[in-house]
C-alpha cells in the first residue's frame, strides 16, 4: 500500500450515482493499491437521490482523510462529474501526473496503478494507458492488444474509460462533453485526445475489472447507438474524412505488403509511391505466422503484392501506377480473391486500355503478369493447408485478369509467385502458426481488414468498393482532377485547361486525369505518359461515357452513371474522394450525369468546376445547366453569347466565370 505522507502522484476519480454498496468495492480496490509512489482518491457524489450514498462516502472521507477527497454536486451527468474530479486535481494537487478514471461499480487488482503508470512513464509520448479488459457478471476476457489506431478507433471504442490519462491531455483542454448524455462520452473523450495530438497505448495485464450486465448505461447506450455515432461523426469531422482515413491507413494498417522479388524487399505500404516499414522476406514471413498466433497483438496486410521495383517504376513514370493497382483490387475485392496484371500491345499505338479479362483466359495469359495481387484469404489457403488437397494447397487456378494495353517501350519482367509461396509454406514458424497462442477473445473486428473502414467512408452502401491509393496532397498542396467523358473522347477544352493548371502543377499541385472509358486516345492529350506529360497520373473508370440528355431522369436519384449500372457510381467516388478541385468536361446534355457525384464530393469539400464547351445558348441541354448549376462552384464557358443566356435563366452572376481557372470569385463574370 502507499503510505498517506506520500505526495501523491496519481490520482483515481470515482463518480458516484446510485451504487451505494458496490462504490464501496471500488473504494477498496483503490485504496488497497501498492504502489511506490502515492495516490489520491476523489470521490465525486453527482447528486444521487439514495442517503446511503452520502452515508457511505462520507465514511470514507472520515476514514481516511489524507488520502480521498469527497466531493458533493448536484447531478449534472457521468461526465460533469468526472470533470469536476479531475478539475480538482488539476487545482489542488499539482504534483499529480497522471489520473484514473475508476467507475463506481468496477475495481483494481491491488498493482494496477502500478503497471499502468510504469507503462506511461516507459512510453513517454504515450497520451493514456487503455486496458484489455477483464469483466465480473457476464465473464468475458477482451483482448484489445496490438498497436493503437486512430482508424481503429473511429470505428469502435477500443479505449475504456478506466484508462490512466497524462496530466497533459487535460492540461491541453480535453475534458468529458457534458453534452454527451446517453453514453458514448467516453470514446468521445479519447478522439478528442487524438485531436489535440495525443495517443494511447494497451496494457494488457493492467488489472482492472469491469462489472458487465445485462441492464446498464452501456447496453442503453446500444439503444442509441445511431444517434450517437452521428453525435460522433459531427465533432469529429476531419477524423471521418475518406482522405484523412486513407492517410491513417498507410501508416497505421498498411493495405499492401509490397514483395519486390528483384530487390528482395517487403515494404507495407497503402500508397504504393510513398515509403513504408521495410522488411527482408524471412521478417514478412515471420510476421505473417505470428499474426496467425495473435492476431490482435500482430498483423499483416490484408493483400499481398507481388511484383518488382522495375515494374513500380515504370508504371509510377507513366502516372499508371495507382490505377492499375486500383483496378487489380476491383477484380479481387475479397480477401478470398487472386489477380494478376498483364501488359499487351494495344491495337492501334496511340491508344491505352485497361480492362478486366475473363477469367477462364488466366491459363493463357498467366506467363504476361507483371503483378500479382493475393488476398490474405486466398494466401492463407495455399500455404496453411495441412492436407495436401487442391482446396488448401492451390487457390490460384483461375484468378481474375487486369489487362494494361498500352505502347510501353521498356520490357517488364514477368513473374510467377511460386517462389515466394514455397518460402511461407517451408517456414520454421509455419507449425507453430497453426495454432492461437492467446488466452483471451479476439475483441477488435476490424484487425486485419482496415481497408474495408476507407471503403465504407467512401462508399457505405458498396463496401465492397475498393478505394484508390493514393495519399492525399501535403499541406500547401493539392490534387487536382479532370473528369473525363468516356468514348476515346478528348474535348476541345481539355488541353487549354491541362495548360493553365501547369502553374499549379510548379507549385506541387498533382494534377489527375479520370477518364470514364475504359480505353483513351493518349495522342489526344498532347504528350506522350511520362516525365514530359501536362498531368502525373491517368486512371480509366471503364464506363460508357456520360449519359445524354433525358428528359424522364432528371433527378440525381434517378441517373445511373454513364450508361452502366450504378455501381459504377462507387467506382467513380473511389477514384475522386481524395481531390482538391474537380474539372468536369462534359456537354450540356450529359450535365445531370456529370453532376450526380457532386454533391458527395462537395460534402468532401471538393471544390467543382463544369467546363461547358462553346456552343450556341439554344444547343441540346444548355437548359440543363441551371436545373443543375447548384451542383457546381463555378461554371466556365468563353462564349459571352451563352453565358449571358445562362445568367438570363437565372445562374447566379458569381458564378459564371469567363476565366479558365477563376479562384473564388475573382474570376466571375462582371
Amino acid at each position: 500500500m502507499t503510505a498517506p505522507s506520500d505526495a501523491p502522484r496519481l490520482a483515481i476519480i470515482i463518480p458516484v450515482y446510485g451504487h451505494p454498496i458496490l462504490v464501496t468495492e471500488a473504494l477498496e480496490s483503490a485504496l488497497a493499491q501498492e504502489a511506490p509512489f502515492g495516490i489520491h482518491i476523489v470521490v465525486i457524489n453527482d447528486g444521487c437521490p439514495q442517503p446511503e450514498t452520502h452515508t457511505v462516502l462520507t465514511a470514507y472521507a472520515h476514514a481516511y482523510p489524507d488520502r480521498l477527497t469527497y466531493l458533493r454536486q448536484p447531478n449534472g451527468g457521468l461526465s460533469a462529474a468526472r470533470n469536476a474530479g479531475i478539475a480538482y486535481v488539476l487545482s489542488h494537487l499539482p504534483q499529480v501526473e497522471a489520473l484514473f478514471m475508476l467507475d463506481a461499480d468496477n475495481r483494481l487488482r491491488p498493482r494496477a496503478m502500478a503497471q499502468a503508470m510504469a507503462a506511461l512513464q516507459a512510453h513517454p509520448q504515450a497520451g493514456w494507458v487503455y486496458p484489455s479488459i477483464d469483466m465480473f457478471g457476464i465473464m468475458a476476457r477482451c483482448d484489445y492488444g496490438g498497436p493503437y489506431s486512430r482508424l481503429i478507433h473511429s470505428q469502435m471504442n477500443i479505449c475504456e474509460a478506466g484508462s490512466l490519462i497524462r496530466r497533459d491531455v487535460f492540461k491541453a483542454g480535453v475534458m468529458f462533453d457534458e453534452t454527451f448524455t446517453l453514453g458514448f462520452e467516453d470514446w468521445h473523450f479519447f478522439l478528442s485526445a487524438g485531436d489535440a495530438g495525443f495517443h494511447g497505448i494497451n496494457l494488457e495485464n493492467f488489472g482492472f475489472f469491469y462489472r458487465k450486465r445485462p441492464e446498464s448505461m452501456l447496453s442503453n447506450a446500444d439503444k442509441s447507438r445511431e444517434f450517437l455515432l452521428g453525435q460522433i461523426r459531427q465533432s469529429h469531422r476531419d477524423l471521418y474524412h475518406p482522405a484523412y482515413q486513407l492517410a491513417l491507413e498507410h501508416h497505421e494498417a498498411p493495405r499492401y505488403a509490397l514483395w519486390l522479388q528483384d530487390t528482395a524487399q517487403v515494404r507495407l505500404v497503402t500508397d504504393p509511391a510513398h515509403p513504408g516499414e521495410q522488411l527482408s522476406p524471412e521478417a514478412y514471413i515471420r510476421l505473417y505466422w505470428a499474426s496467425k498466433t495473435s492476431p490482435m497483438q500482430v498483423s499483416v496486410p490484408p493483400y499481398l503484392l507481388v511484383t518488382t521495383e522495375a515494374v513500380l517504376k515504370t508504371l509510377g513514370e507513366m502516372g499508371l501506377l495507382h490505377g492499375l493497382i486500383w483496378q487489380l483490387e476491383c477484380a479481387a475485392p475479397e480477401l478470398d480473391d487472386v489477380a494478376f496484371a498483364t501488359v499487351t500491345a494495344p491495337a492501334r499505338e496511340t491508344d491505352l486500355q485497361m480492362m478486366e479479362m475473363p477469367r477462364n483466359m488466366a491459363s493463357r495469359l498467366r506467363d504476361k503478369a507483371i503483378i500479382w495481387l493475393i488476398g490474405t484469404n486466398a494466401l492463407a489457403r495455399t500455404v496453411d493447408g495441412q492436407d495436401g488437397s487442391k482446396e488448401s494447397r492451390d487457390a490460384f487456378s483461375e484468378p481474375a485478369v487486369c489487362s494494361l494495353r498500352m505502347h510501353m517501350p521498356p520490357a517488364l519482367p514477368h513473374l510467377e509467385p511460386d517462389s515466394m509461396l514455397e518460402a511461407l509454406r517451408s517456414a520454421p514458424w509455419q507449425s507453430a502458426g497453426q495454432e492461437k497462442w492467446r488466452w483471451r477473445q479476439s475483441s477488435i473486428g476490424w484487425r486485419g481488414r482496415e481497408h474495408q473502414i476507407v471503403r465504407a467512408a467512401v462508399n457505405p452502401r458498396t463496401q465492397a468498393c475498393p478505394v484508390l491509393p493514393r495519399l492525399p496532397a501535403k499541406a500547401g498542396s493539392s490534387q487536382i482532377g479532370v473528369l473525363l467523358p468516356g468514348d476515346d473522347q478528348v474535348p476541345p477544352t481539355c488541353m487549354p485547361l491541362l495548360r493553365a493548371l501547369q502553374p499549379k502543377r510548379a507549385l506541387g499541385a498533382q494534377l489527375h486525369l479520370v477518364a470514364l472509358s475504359d480505353n483513351i486516345n493518349i495522342t489526344r492529350l498532347g504528350h506522350e505518359l511520362g516525365a514530359e506529360s501536362l498531368f502525373d497520373t491517368i486512371s480509366l473508370l471503364g464506363a460508357a461515357g456520360f449519359e445524354g440528355q433525358n428528359p424522364g431522369k432528371l433527378h440525381f436519384d434517378a441517373l445511373p452513371l454513364p450508361g452502366a449500372p450504378p455501381a459504377l457510381d462507387a467506382k467513380a467516388l473511389a477514384l475522386l474522394y481524395g481531390m482538391n478541385e474537380i474539372h468536369v468536361l462534359a456537354l450540356p446534355e450529359s450535365i445531370p450525369s456529370a453532376a450526380r457525384l457532386t454533391g458527395t464530393l462537395r460534402r468532401w469539400g471538393v471544390q467543382v468546376t463544369l467546363h461547358v464547351p462553346d456552343t450556341d445558348s439554344d444547343a441540346p441541354g444548355v437548359a440543363l445547366i441551371s436545373a443543375y448549376e447548384h451542383a457546381f462552384h463555378r461554371i466556365y464557358t468563353s462564349n459571352s453569347e451563352l453565358r449571358m443566356a445562362l445568367l438570363l435563366q437565372g445562374i447566379p452572376r458569381s458564378k459564371l466565370t469567363n476565366a479558365m481557372l477563376s479562384e473564388g470569385l475573382s474570376g466571375a463574370m462582371r
